[in-house]
This record gives C-alpha cells, sequence and structure tokens, in this order.
C-alpha cells in the first residue's frame, strides 16, 4: 500500500512539476532576472511563508493523528472533525490574511531590507503582496481536505490540485506576454490567487467519493479541535523552518547583486522536482500509516513502514542529486536561458542547483523521520530540531556568502557582527555570494537529519538502523559509479538537449547495474511493483 500510494501521487505529482517548469520557463522568458522577478518572488514568498505557519506543513501535521483517532471511532466522526476544523482554519487564516495585505509594506521590507534602496522595487513588491495574501485561505482549506483524504486512502487529490494551479499559472503567463514587465507581474499575481481557487474547486470530487464535506462546521471548539490546536502551536514553529530558511535566504540575497534572488529561485525550483515528485509522494503517504500503525499500537508496521520509506529515499533521491549535480548547467540552459535569461544567469543559476543538491537527501530523509515523530503525536522534538537546523544555516550561510555590506536594520547588523566573527576566527573562508546560501541549505538539511534518527533511535529503540544503513551506503557507491560515467561522456555532448536526453537515460542504466552488481534489495522489489501493476 505505501509504494502503491507513492506510485500513484509520484505519478500526478511528475505532471504537476513538468507543467511547473513550463510554467518557470514563460516566468523566465518573461521577467529574467530583472527586478521585476526578484519583486515577484519576494512577494509570492511572502504568502507561502504565512502558509507554512498556519496551515500546509503545522496543519497536516496537528491533523493526521487526530483524524486518524477519530477515524477509529467510526467514519461518521472522523468527517465531522473534519469539518469543525475547517472552520477552525478558516477562522484563522481569513484574519491573517487581512492582517497581511495590510502591513505589506512592512513585510516587505522585512523579508527583503536590500529593496529599500530601490523605491520602484519595493512599492511592486508590496502591490503584488497584498494581490497574493488571500492564497493562504485557499492552500490552508486543501491542507486539510488532502490529509482527511489520504487518511482515507484516496490519494493524488493534492497532487492534482498542483496540476490545476500550474495550469491556471501557465494561462496567466501567457496572458502577460504580450505586456510590459511591470503590467506581466500584476497579471502573473493575480493568475496566482485565481488558481488558488481553482485549487479548492478542484477537490470537489474526490470529497464527494470520499464523503467528506468543503462546508465548515460551527462548533469549533471540540476536544478534537483543542487537540489540533495543541499539537499545532510547537508544529508551526517546526513547519515554518524551511519557510523561514528561504525568508532569510532572501533577505541576504537581497543584499548581494541585482539577480541573486533570482538565482536562487529558479535553483530551488529545479532542486524541488526530485523531493516534489518523490519525497513528498511518500511522505503523504507514510504519515496516515504510521499514524494509523501508532494508534492501533502495532509497533512491527510502524517500523517497516518507516524502515521501507528511508531506505527507497535513499535509494532514489541519492542518485537523482549525483544525477542533478553532473548535469546542473544543460538543466539550466534547457529550462531557463531564453529572453532575458542570460548565459550568465545560467552559470550563476546552475551553480547553486550543485550546492543545493548536495543537500536533497538530507531533506528527504529527515522528511521521513519526521513523520514518524508526528505519527505518535509528538511535534515538539521536529520543532526543536528545526530550530537547530535553521541556527546551523544562519551560521553556515553568513559563513560562506562572503562580507556584507554595511547596514543599519537590526537583523542585518547581526548578521554583519556575526560575520565578522566568523572571519576574525577563519579568516580565508571562501566568499560563495548566492551559493554560499545554497550551500549552508543543504549543510542544515544534513545535520537535522542526523540529529533526528539520533533521537528517535534512543527514545523509541525502534529505528532501522540496519537496512537504511545498507541501502545509503550501496547508493552512494553506485551514484559515485555513475557519476563517473556522467563525467566520462560529457565530452560527447554538443547542446544541452542531447546531454539530458543521453545523460538520464545512461546514469539510469549505470546507477541500476552497479546496483544490482552490489545486490541491492530496491531493484528486485521495483521489479516486483512493476510486475504487479502489469498483472
Amino acid at each position: 500500500m505505501l509504494l502503491r500510494g507513492t506510485a500513484i501521487v509520484s505519478v500526478l505529482t511528475l505532471l504537476s512539476r513538468l507543467l511547473g517548469f513550463v510554467r518557470d520557463l514563460l516566468v523566465a522568458q518573461l521577467l529574467g532576472a530583472s527586478l521585476f522577478a526578484d519583486a515577484f518572488f519576494v512577494a509570492f514568498r511572502i504568502p507561502n511563508l504565512l502558509r507554512s505557519f498556519a496551515a500546509e506543513g503545522a496543519l497536516t501535521s496537528a491533523f493526521v493523528p487526530v483524524f486518524s483517532s477519530a477515524l477509529a471511532q467510526g467514519k461518521e466522526h472522523a468527517v465531522e472533525t473534519c469539518k469543525r476544523v475547517i472552520g477552525f482554519v478558516l477562522c484563522l487564516t481569513i484574519p491573517l490574511a487581512i492582517v497581511g495585505a495590510l502591513f505589506a509594506t512592512e513585510i516587505v521590507g522585512l523579508i527583503a531590507p536590500g529593496f529599500s534602496e530601490d523605491p520602484a522595487k519595493r512599492e511592486l513588491a508590496t502591490s503584488l503582496t497584498q494581490l497574493m495574501m488571500p492564497y493562504i485561505i485557499c492552500v490552508s482549506l486543501i491542507a486539510i481536505v488532502n490529509s482527511a483524504l489520504n487518511s482515507l486512502k484516496i490519494f493524488g487529490a493534492s497532487a492534482w490540485a498542483q496540476v490545476t494551479m500550474n495550469l491556471v499559472l501557465i494561462a496567466g503567463a501567457l496572458c502577460a506576454l504580450p505586456f510590459d514587465q511591470k503590467t506581466a507581474t500584476t497579471v502573473l499575481a493575480i493568475s496566482v490567487l485565481v488558481g488558488g481557487i481553482a485549487q479548492v474547486i478542484a477537490q470537489a470530487p474526490a470529497c464527494r467519493r470520499a464523503g467528506i464535506s468543503l462546508w465548515p462546521s460551527k462548533r469549533l471548539f471540540s476536544p478534537e479541535v483543542r487537540e489540533v490546536a495543541r499539537l499545532m502551536l510547537p508544529a508551526t514553529v517546526g513547519a515554518s523552518v524551511y519557510q523561514i530558511t528561504i525568508f532569510l535566504g532572501t533577505l541576504m540575497a537581497s543584499l548581494l547583486g541585482e539577480g541573486s534572488i533570482s538565482w536562487l529561485f529558479y535553483a530551488d525550483r529545479v532542486a524541488q522536482f526530485p523531493i516534489g515528485i518523490f519525497s513528498i509522494a511518500l511522505a503523504s503517504v507514510l504519515l496516515p500509516t504510521l499514524a494509523n500503525a501508532s494508534a492501533t499500537s502495532d509497533s512491527d508496521r510502524f517500523r517497516a513502514a518507516l524502515g521501507d520509506s528511508l531506505r527507497f529515499t535513499s535509494f532514489i533521491i541519492i542518485p537523482t542529486s549525483a544525477g542533478m549535480w553532473a548535469l546542473a548547467e544543460p538543466i539550466t540552459q534547457l529550462l531557463f536561458q531564453r529572453g532575458e535569461f542570460t548565459p550568465h544567469s545560467t552559470l550563476m543559476t546552475a551553480n547553486a542547483i550543485k550546492a543545493l543538491a548536495l543537500g536533497l537527501w538530507g531533506t528527504s530523509c529527515y522528511s521521513m523521520i519526521s513523520r514518524a515523530f508526528i505519527a505518535r503525536k509528538d511535534t515538539t522534538t521536529p520543532t526543536l530540531i528545526g530550530l537547530c537546523s535553521l541556527s546551523l544555516y544562519i551560521l553556515s550561510a553568513v559563513t560562506f556568502m562572503g562580507p556584507l555590506p554595511q547596514s543599519s536594520g537590526s537583523l542585518v547588523g547581526c548578521l554583519i557582527a556575526m560575520q565578522h566573527l566568523i572571519v576574525s576566527v577563519a579568516p580565508a573562508t571562501p566568499a560563495l555570494g548566492h551559493v554560499g546560501i545554497a550551500l549552508a541549505s543543504s549543510i542544515a538539511s544534513l545535520g537535522a537529519l542526523f540529529l533526528a534518527a539520533l533521537i528517535f533511535s534512543r527514545r523509541y529503540s525502534n529505528f532501522p538502523w540496519k537496512t537504511f544503513t545498507h541501502s545509503t551506503v550501496k547508493s552512494f557507491i553506485a551514484s559515485l559509479v555513475m557519476i563517473s560515467a556522467l563525467q566520462f561522456t560529457s565530452t560527447l555532448w554538443s547542446s544541452p538537449l542531447v546531454a539530458l536526453l543521453s545523460g538520464i537515460p545512461l546514469g539510469a542504466l549505470v546507477y541500476t547495474l552497479a546496483s544490482t552488481a552490489l545486490r541491492s534489495n530496491e531493484v528486485w522489489d521495483c521489479l516486483a511493483v512493476i510486475r504487479r501493476r502489469q498483472r
């Protein structure tokens, strides 16, 4: 069931990600790495940051264990619980969207202090933020409904919502093509809001099939809602760490040269592709499975599900990261280099992709272990681990990004003081610019993974160390063989398209053969799943 559900979500997520690349291609053609692109990406990240505080990550983490317990008492009780939580979420996010729109100027000043030197960029980012702020209401509803559907073993609704969102954004980008860049950014912002509404509407068929109503209940303070709120408080901080990391990265990139924000954004889009297709898909299926096993005290099923998720994550993500590192430049050229996106932007984005690729395995595996904590209704531990990871990210970023300009901002002043201290201790630290910010993200994700694995194994004593370690070592060795093959044949690549059309199949073939020679169990498990699907 775990692999079958993951396969369904992964296929739809792949479609969504491909559409997302088409969308990013159009946005890159429209805006390139200009001040308009920087303003749009900053504005789009603000509702995403608030969404993480109030909705997707924290709410899902708190809701799924409560919904699984309610489901054990009967489906009717679980459906009523869902309606009550929907009412609670609306009461939380509607005021949040209003406050965010009213204080958009201050929020933009906080998230991108470098914009203060360019009033036109700051004003544009402010107006775009006000347009997109209601988006958090839509994604909050989608988060709660998708969690309920996954718990009822109806998979793929979330990925289908993303497909709908990307189709709307592509339509918005096409509509923006005839306009100048300033008007185009406004059209794109409006399409974000329209896409959020379309996502909610796209959930209706799956909800009818599951017997779930999107209409909120007036009873907002039932015991289930109170438990969701109790679990959500620490989970909000933990789930927001990623968005806070993006916020701090944007803040620091805004202090670097023009284009730094956009280079990091495009690199993050590429790096998130394998995470979205496999890791998030697997995690969305894994959490209800672990929550159900925990609710029924089935420790053997809990351990087996966690072990399978970790070993398959290593088997898929490690070679994907290696291939992304080796093919970063042709990937960027093929996806983005046209219109306003110059060869210099391609090189800068590719370097950031290589740095982000180093941390994909850590991010993906940590996502699985954090679900194991959440399934046991422990949202505090992932929160504390997230805060440690955030501290490591800040320390690494100010170490590797290079000298910061003098500024009167209090937060920027703290970063400058920290950097001066680091330089005094290690004066030979390289100045990597925006690449240093990306590298810091990878260092932080690896630190979070090892800390989470250590705490979980000491607290619950059933962490699947053996299967996880064996799979990881074999995948790492096979990936090194794959990179060697790609580097050996790289001189034969005459264009980015040829590089990807030849490099991806070659890398997959070499990795599969190397994994088979190393007797990786995951190869035979995948073949067994394919045979069952064919039958």
